[in-house]
């Protein structure tokens, strides 16, 4: 008998270096705003329909899993957790902020990725399932036998996934992108079938053991301008940026984040309070160095310092000084100019009259001596 919920959603979340932060930043934003139903608003759809996404659409009672994988060794340990889903908005937060969606492996195993999803299901007799894919799609574990994979088990699970005769089918696929010049997508695999599929090993394995519980005190930890000192402050590119961050293990709480200028400095942000996302968008922040601490009740804060360019209208306001100073020393120059032209004119003008006026006279007097 399989196993049956309205929804069984896992999802894969690509940490190679390939990857960029910002990438899985706004892959983490369109991801939660397809699970709970909201609008996109960073993300276009570069294939298929709006339509596609509904079905994604988590409800009470659909089960949510999340893992991350990259190098062999990472994506050979995933082990889904299935969360049940009785608040959306919260669940939803919970279990994306339950891994670190930081880049930080050498190279790409999707479709390693891909193989241990299905091994989590045969093992748990789910013989259909929906796969949500962030990825680059840079995988290079694709010419099988020019890698070496971590294990004879994972080479295997790889190389078994979806081949000729051991089928695997997988459904409509429904992309969005960031940036239609980038490779990198969240793909929205409405079904995939794996009732046909069949392990290496054959299908009669026990269910992974559960991960081991996270214990000690849950700490907040930065995924944007991380470490940022007072004598090294993480630089913005401009006066808008976000401050992201994950909580781990994931707690129910809200957070609150504070933005205070250094140095002296008077300026302050108290106004994000009681935030259930893991992120905060900052705008027209002024010029300087500012410190700034993501907190919540139980939960061990994490603090770091950015900096701040020069304003734009700083710039604006300094290039029209300098048009308007030019302006003047020209208007200055040139009146200056124009003045000796008109003293050099008027000089020459007196000396033409003075030859004339002495040639007539000279002419008069001959004339006169003539006569």
């Amino acid at each position: 008998m399989s196993v049956y919920a309205q929804n069984n959603i896992f999802v894969l979340v690509d940490v190679s270096k390939s990857v960029t932060q910002p990438d899985l930043n706004n892959a983490k934003q369109a991801l939660t705003e397809v699970l709970t139903g909201s609008s996109l608003t960073n993300a276009q759809i570069y294939k298929g329909a709006s339509t596609d996404l509904i079905k994604f659409k988590l409800s009470s009672g659909d089960k949510l899993s999340i893992a991350k994988f990259g190098s062999c060794q990472t994506t050979n340990a995933i082990s889904p957790s299935q969360s049940n889903i009785t608040n959306v908005a919260g669940d939803v937060s919970s279990v994306l902020n339950s891994i670190s969606w930081i880049p930080t492996d050498n190279n790409t195993f999707i479709v390693l990725a891909k193989a241990k999803i299905a091994e989590y299901a045969k093992a748990n007799s789910i013989t259909n399932y929906k796969l949500c894919i962030i990825t680059d799609n840079i995988q290079t574990d694709f010419s099988k036998g020019k890698l070496t994979y971590c294990s004879n088990a994972a080479k295997d699970l790889a190389e078994s996934y979806n081949s000729g005769s051991n089928s695997v089918t997988e459904g409509v696929y429904t992309k969005l992108k960031f940036n239609s010049n980038s490779d990198f997508t969240i793909s929205f695999i409405q079904n995939v079938d794996v009732s046909k599929y069949t392990l290496p090993g054959g299908n009669n394995i026990n269910p992974p053991p559960p991960p081991p519980p996270v214990t000690g005190t849950p700490s907040i930890t930065l995924t944007s301008f991380a470490d940022g000192k007072k004598d090294k402050p993480k630089p913005t590119s401009s006066n808008t940026f976000t401050i992201s961050w994950i909580c781990n293990p994931p707690q129910n709480v809200t957070f609150n984040v504070m933005l205070t200028e250094m140095d002296g400095g008077k300026f302050k942000d108290l106004s994000k309070k009681n935030i259930q996302d893991n992120s905060v968008k900052y705008t027209n922040i002024p010029s300087g160095k500012f410190k700034i601490v993501v907190s919540a009740i139980g939960v061990n804060s994490a603090t770091t310092i950015i900096e701040t360019p020069s304003s734009s209208y700083g710039w604006l306001i300094f290039l029209l000084i300098l048009i308007a100073a030019i302006g003047i020393g020209y208007y200055f120059w040139n009146k200056k100019r124009q003045e000796k032209i008109d003293v050099f004119a008027s000089n020459k003008a007196d000396d033409i009259f003075s030859k004339n006026s002495g040639g007539t006279t000279s002419s008069n007097s001959s004339n006169s001596d003539y006569f």
